[in-house]
């Protein structure tokens, strides 16, 4: 009980840390999201806010850019998004090009399962990134799948940075029905308070914290909790251990849009354009007074009465009553009160919020629909490369802290379970020969590096994410292979100067062409010394045939000499 009570200690300090940010939270919430969440609470389901926003530029922006950033970094399915390959330095077989291109099958094939819903955990990922700058992508195992995807959002998870400023320690909290938690985790591993309030049918809540850290014991009792990262399920109020688990590595990916160094929350563009959604907010709402107002002007209506109250009520669709006794015979019995509203400067403000707003979630960057100038080819594609690699910041924190991440632990979750491969005499082996299926073991180059603790393989990327990471080296590339090409037919030697294998090489790493375009260098040079022999042989044969008319020719000399 005391070491569950040190762990719900820490949590409420987490908590703490955090209580600034909850009321950026709320905020954004409101202004962008368009929802009641209450970070100090549970929020009911579907409360949305329709009275107190006004415009919704905000919302538009996030969701534009969510979209655009979504699509850059990982274009629908795991099969367009990414490729295993081998390492640089190991050396190239069809062996261990088949073996590559299936385990990228198998993965794409996991992570793109409908079952999965991996698509809709990085929608609700990214969105989270655009106004909270804080969110997560946890990966594991699926009833009905092999991997399965959920997101996670501020409002549920808490963090923990180590000395790197990566995220490595993880608290959710929730608040569940008595009942659900019963059905979760099972009557007999809940406290008797919560059974209690089970039974009894009442709607009470249960307050459940989840912690993920890494391990403290240095030695595994029996191996039942070797894994370096272990998952705590507790009752918040009663310190009631729920349930305890382990795993090889987090089986969350935190991501923060953008951060300071002495932070471990994120900020992002939602909480940049606070001030602009707020303020634009408040003009719409008056800009909606004023077009009330003009469209229905409030009027006057001349009377023999007293002026009602000594007051004039201007706004829209007033009847003010004024005394007649001086205006008989000059003023119109009913008129308009003032001059109509001018809205020309607010509607200009307004649109000038709007770009400002736009700015801030870069929807001028992510999405380029600018086409009033007239460009050639190579102007556009300087425009397009400047571009993107003002969002090169942002591509390269969304993958290193959740793509790469989510990715690495989908493998490992595959690996672990035999889908790749099988090292000779592994517990793998054994099992997957218990259950009758069968066997496929690793190349040989790659066991030998297992057995060294060396990476036996890369993610590449083939994302337009990736592609403007890289397009001044494929640009380069091109430009020096062309240039090469042009000059071979001045001066013949200089074919000598430039590997153009390796430069096709290097362009299809670059592009991420599917595994079987272009061929491993065991094949080419296969291919070569077939043709050489090919060659050979077609010399020989020409030269038999040159020897045979010589021969022939000599013979008829000969003869008539004779």
């Amino acid at each position: 009980m005391k070491e569950y009570k040190k762990v719900i200690d820490d949590f409420n300090r987490m908590k703490t840390e955090r209580s600034n940010w909850d009321v950026m939270y709320q905020v954004l919430g409101e202004y962008i999201s368009q929802i009641k969440q209450n970070f100090e609470g549970q929020p009911s389901n579907g409360e949305f806010l329709t009275e107190e926003v006004f415009d919704s530029t905000g919302a538009f922006a996030a969701y534009g850019s969510a979209s655009a950033l979504l699509g850059m970094l990982w274009p629908g399915t795991a099969k367009q998004a990414l490729e295993i390959t081998p390492p640089e330095d190991m050396p190239e077989s069809t062996e261990l090009s088949e073996f590559y291109g299936n385990m990228t099958k198998k993965l794409t094939r996991a992570m793109d399962d409908p079952k999965a819903n991996l698509a809709l955990a990085l929608d609700e990922y990214m969105l989270d990134q655009m106004i909270f700058a804080t969110s997560g992508v946890g990966v594991e195992r699926g009833d009905e799948s092999k991997l399965l995807y959920k997101a996670y959002g501020v409002k549920e998870i808490y963090i923990g940075e180590g000395k790197n400023g990566r995220v490595n320690k993880i608290a959710l909290f929730y608040e569940w029905d008595a009942v659900r938690v019963v059905d979760e985790y099972g009557e007999d591993s809940v406290s008797e308070k919560t059974r209690k309030a089970a039974e009894s049918g009442m709607n009470a809540k249960v307050k459940i914290l989840i912690v993920i850290q890494k391990r403290k014991e240095k030695k595994a009792e029996k191996g039942k909790f070797a894994m370096p990262y272990e998952s705590l399920h507790l009752e918040y109020e009663t310190y009631h251990l729920l349930k305890e688990e382990g795993f090889h590595e987090l089986p969350i990916a935190v991501v923060r849009f953008r951060k300071l160094n002495y932070e471990k929350q994120g900020r992002g563009p939602g909480m940049n354009a606070l001030p602009d959604i707020r303020e634009a907010n408040a003009l719409r709402e008056a800009v909606i007074i004023a077009t009330e107002k003009a469209l229905d002007m409030p009027i006057g209506v001349i009377d023999d009465g007293m002026l009602g109250g000594g007051t004039i009520d201007t706004s829209a669709r007033a009847v003010n009553v004024f005394n007649a006794s001086a205006n008989i015979g000059n003023t119109p019995p009913v008129f308009d009160i003032g001059k109509a509203p001018d809205i020309r400067y607010a509607e200009a403000r307004l649109e000038k919020l709007e770009q400002t707003i736009s700015q801030h979630f870069s929807i001028d960057r992510l999405i380029d629909f600018n086409n009033e100038t007239q460009m050639t080819f190579g102007e556009a594609q300087i425009r397009d490369q400047i571009r993107t690699a003002s969002l090169l910041g942002l591509f390269s924190r969304q993958i290193a802290e959740g793509f790469t991440p989510i990715i690495e632990r989908s493998i490992n979750m595959l690996w672990r379970d035999g889908e790749f491969g099988v090292m000779p005499g592994s517990e793998e082996e054994i099992e997957l020969k218990a259950l009758g299926k069968e066997v496929k073991y690793f190349p040989e180059e790659i066991q030998k590096r297992l057995k060294a603790g060396e990476d036996i393989y890369e993610i590449t990327y083939k994302t337009k994410a990736a592609n403007a990471a890289r397009a001044e080296e494929y640009i380069a590339i091109i430009d020096v292979m062309t240039f090469a090409t042009q000059a071979m037919a001045v001066d013949e030697s200089v074919r000598h100067r430039v590997d153009l294998h390796e430069g096709i090489k290097t362009i299809a790493n670059i592009r991420a062409l599917p595994v079987g375009i272009i061929r491993q260098d065991d094949e080419v040079e296969a291919l070569t010394r077939q043709e050489q022999e090919q060659m050979q042989q077609m010399q020989q044969m020409q030269m038999a045939e040159q020897a045979a008319g010589a021969y022939e020719k000599a013979a008829k000399g000969d003869a008539a000499l004779a």
